[in-house]
Order: C-alpha cells, then structure tokens, then sequence
C-alpha cells in the first residue's frame, strides 16, 4: 500500500512538471514571436517553400541554397523593409532586397534542414543571422556591414568565406562609412551614442584582413565559383566593403547569379555571368565569394 502510494505521488508530481515545462515551452515561443514583425502573406509563403524544398533536405546545402532562390523568382524587389523604428526583428517573405533574399534563403535552408521545421525556427534562424550574438538590442545590433554578417556566420559554423582559397588577392579594405555619413541613417543621426555603438563595429572589422576576386582577373578567379556560393560584390566606394549580395548559378555551362535586381525589381536569374557584371559594372571592382557549410 505504501508502495502504491508513493508511486501514485511520484506520477503527479511528474505530470505537474510536464505540465509546467510544457507552459513555460509554449510561453517562451509566444514571448519571442510577439517580438517579431510579420508581414501577412510571411507564413502562407513559408509553409509553400517549406513543402517545396523538403523532399531534398538531405542534399547539400548549396544546392538547397539554389533550389530554394528558385522558389522565390518573381519576388518584388523593395528596399528598406527593415526601417523600422523600435528595432525589431521583420520578417517579409513577400518583398526583399539584396542581403535579405540572400539572407531568407540560407535560414530556409537551415529550417527546412533542421528537427524543427516551423516558421518560428524560420524566425530565430533569421534573427540569427541578422544580428549580432542573434540578440536584437537596438538598431547597431543589428550586422548592417556585410562582413559583419560573413564574419558572425563563419563563427558560428555557418559557411566559410573561400575568396582567399580560390585564388583571391589582399583587399585594401577600410570601414567609417555609417560613421561619417549620419545623414543617410536616421536612426544614427542625433544620436550620438548609437553612432560610437557603429564606430565600435568599424574599428573591430578594420583589424581583419580580407581577400576578394578583383576585377583585372575575374574571368578566370571566378572558375572556383560553385553553384550555390554567396557573391558579395566589393564596391569601390570609400569606407563600404560591398554594395550587392547574390547566389551563384550556372546557366549553360557558365557561372551566372540569381538576385534581387534593383533593375528587373524582382528576384531574376542574370543574364550577365559574374565575371561580366563585374567587368561593366564601376559599382563592382571584385568579389568575395562565402561557401556554405
């Protein structure tokens, strides 16, 4: 009897735990997605992409990275989604530019790959991504320099930037754009403590080295190219490391890139390989190429 009595005290007490794990569970996810910004078409096309790509979850990452950048042809191209004042995390699966379609389509990858396929793991992975330490703590938490984004994605096993290894030369590469140019950043104009939160950012990128594909060799650096690297175009203006961001495809037997177009206003395949963008393009002198783990 007293066997029974204790064990039937051993299982409430065990069922009043799960209870409550499972409360505080569903209570953490509810805190952090009210903390998010959505757009109302976000989910439906999550759910749509998240179908399509997981029958090949098992397949590298790259080439998920392609398949899933296919998914999203056609997207409306829209800059400055994330302006948004508080800072929050936005979610807009629905319109990009650059580094967000960029961006969407490697968390989507991660999602679909990992044991939580949900839009809410979606959400993190982009939080993730986006900002530093994946904490949203004001709008200089959030990796604005594109080698901020490569170098915290490196860190965190991510992928891992090839453009030395292919072949790639040293890059004179210096960071105070956001720092010297507070008219083009609301939130950082009269804000003087915002703006030494980004001078802090520069002066920790500005201790590292960077390599990239230039210009006078392109042709042949960009045979190292695989399907599904991330291209990041090195833009020749002073204190800014890169001014456009694409994922490599190959299109009858050359090295081409599907991206948000500021000039089609849409996501599209190129018809330009890299190597002719970067070649009559003066917002391009070269590339730095990132290869996903």
């Amino acid at each position: 009897m007293l066997i029974f009595v204790k064990t039937d005290k051993m299982k409430r007490i065990f069922i009043i735990a799960l209870f409550l794990l499972t409360a505080l569970t569903c209570r953490a996810q509810d805190d952090f997605m009210s903390t998010v910004r959505v757009s109302k078409a976000s989910p439906a096309i999550f759910e749509k992409m998240a179908e399509a790509l997981e029958p090949y979850k098992d397949e590298p990452a790259s080439d998920m990275m392609v398949r899933c950048a296919k998914q999203f042809l056609g997207t409306e191209y829209v800059a400055g989604t994330l302006e948004i004042e508080p800072e929050q995390l936005c979610i807009n699966m629905d319109k990009t530019d650059c580094i967000l379609f960029v961006e969407m389509c490697l968390a989507m990858v991660q999602t679909v790959k990992s044991d939580e396929p949900t839009f809410e793991n979606f959400c993190r992975n982009t939080q993730n991504l986006r900002y530093a330490g994946g904490t949203v703590d004001g709008y200089a938490s959030r990796n604005h320099y594109t080698s901020s984004w490569i170098k915290q994605g490196q860190e965190n096993g991510i992928f891992t930037e090839v453009s030395k290894e292919i072949g790639g030369a040293q890059l004179d590469q210096h960071f105070d754009f956001m720092s010297t140019h507070l008219d083009s950043y609301k939130q950082l104009k009269d804000n003087p403590g915002m703006v030494v939160k980004i001078m802090q950012t520069e002066k920790a990128l500005n201790k590292d080295d960077y390599y990239y594909l230039p210009q006078d060799n392109i042709t042949a650096l960009t045979k190292g190219i695989r399907e599904g690297d991330i291209i990041c175009f090195v833009t020749p203006v002073a204190g800014l490391d890169i001014g456009h961001v694409a994922i490599a495809i190959k299109q009858g037997g050359q090295m081409h890139f599907i991206h948000a177009s500021t000039k089609a206003m849409k996501v599209v395949i190129d018809s330009q390989t890299i190597a002719d963008y970067v070649l009559t393009h003066k917002s391009a002198k070269g590339v730095r190429v990132v290869r996903i783990n």
